[in-house]
């Protein structure tokens, strides 16, 4: 009779327990159900298309993959880019401002401290620009400076040898000074980018290509005088965003969701390893050796 009376209570104890594990498993799988209104979050933070060991910068397959993702939610209403960036290369300013530009769904674009150049351009394409009256903005430009060593080169008796096939392929080498027609070929591809910075910016501001002009002497302005020239559309915070992501959405409620890509320890040690050895491998004469036969220079929209 004991050992009946046992298994009648343990099964008891089975059934309550399986009953709220049932329970909990169900409030579990129903709290992770995205219920009302919501406002997608995406940060451009950091340099776009460019990484270090501790900064992750700001690629655009990401950005693009977050605005994708938050194009097919139904209940995601709108969209608010949160950007504190100096800029960063062309293609991928111009990647992540042509997704901007494609979203389905209102974008507001927030600038913190920075939004400028290629950041710049990026909030250009989006709906409604609101910007911090002391954050800065603008610097619409384009540089494509680096650092030639040849006079020091010269000092302490060190000869680079020339060899190449093509005439114009070393062009931009740290060793050489640019010849006349090398630089000549360079200040036409920077200008031709700078132009089509200046169209891109005023078809997405609504500005005369004159006006953008006058602006995009690589200056940048504060909030208030971004907004005076029509660089930015309100002066605000987080708060005010968002209460113009909803006007645009047509909603009164929304919760934010926040997009940003998980970076884990291992991803930290793995780039710390790879770069230390990296270094070690190549030393000092190998070095010298790889930079004097690649083209090292690039162009930047970068405060």
């Amino acid at each position: 009779m004991k050992k009946r009376g046992n298994k009648s209570t343990f099964k008891k104890i089975l059934i309550v327990f399986l009953s709220f594990l049932f329970v909990f498993l169900v409030f579990k799988a129903v709290s992770k159900l995205d219920f009302g209104d919501k406002i997608a979050m995406i940060p451009i933070e950091g340099v776009i298309g460019v990484s270090d060991t501790f900064n992750n910068g700001v690629y655009p397959e990401d950005i693009i993959s977050y605005i994708e993702d938050a194009n097919k939610k139904d209940n995601i209403k709108a969209i608010i880019l949160n950007i504190n960036s100096p800029g960063g290369t062309v293609v991928a300013s111009e990647e992540i401002a042509n997704a901007v530009k494609k979203s389905k769904k209102p974008v507001v674009a927030l600038i913190h401290d920075v939004g400028a150049s290629g950041a710049y351009w990026i909030a250009s394409a989006s709906d409604k620009i609101v910007a911090s009256p002391m954050s800065v903005t603008g610097s619409i430009g384009v540089t494509g400076s680096y650092l030639e060593f040849s006079k020091l080169m010269d000092k302490y008796g060190i000869t680079y040898n020339s060899l190449k096939a093509g005439d114009y392929k070393e062009t931009g080498s740290l060793y050489k000074e640019l010849t006349p027609k090398e630089k000549e070929i360079l200040q036409g591809t920077i200008d031709k980018i700078y132009y089509y910075f200046i169209e891109q910016v005023s078809i997405n501001r609504n500005l005369t290509e004159a006006k953008v002009k006058e602006l995009a002497n690589g200056n940048v302005y504060l909030g208030q005088d971004a907004k005076d020239m029509g660089l930015i559309d309100e002066l605000g915070d987080k708060d005010t965003a968002i209460k113009i992501a909803k006007d645009l959405a047509n909603i009164k409620e929304a919760d934010l969701v926040e997009y940003q890509k998980k970076t884990s320890l291992i991803d930290v040690l793995g780039k710390l390893s790879s770069n230390a050895f990296y270094f070690i491998g190549q030393g000092i004469g190998s070095k010298l050796f790889s930079l004097s036969t690649e083209n090292k220079l690039s162009f930047s929209l970068k405060r």
